[in-house]
């Protein structure tokens, strides 16, 4: 069970990079050259944004903003990349419940 874990959390990180990365973030746009790979101040502001959708009933918003979050989060913050990644598994089966009902 550990593996799978393990296995779904690099998953779920390299999309949250990928996303990141996208010429279609708006976040990646305005980050500059010498911006640094983790920005706890970032991860708060994506962090907050995603709460904030989710809020609103915006999941694909909040699923976008929560994996930005994870991916400027600094590793050695181990609870928050776990809170961090269990919003984004909660808000995944929302979308997905979401996406089945309709």
């Amino acid at each position: 069970m550990a593996e799978i874990n393990t296995s779904i959390t690099n998953l779920e990180y390299a999309r949250a990079t990928a996303l990141l990365d996208s010429p279609s973030s708006s976040l990646s746009k305005n980050k500059g050259q010498d911006s640094p790979k983790y920005d706890a101040r970032l991860a708060d502001e994506a962090h907050k944004a995603g709460c904030a959708a989710l809020a609103a009933g915006k999941l694909d918003e909040a699923f976008h903003s929560l994996n930005v979050s994870l991916s400027k989060c600094p590793p050695e913050k181990a609870s928050a990349v776990a809170k961090l990644q269990s919003l984004i598994s909660l808000t995944s089966q929302r979308l997905h419940k979401y996406s089945v009902s309709n």
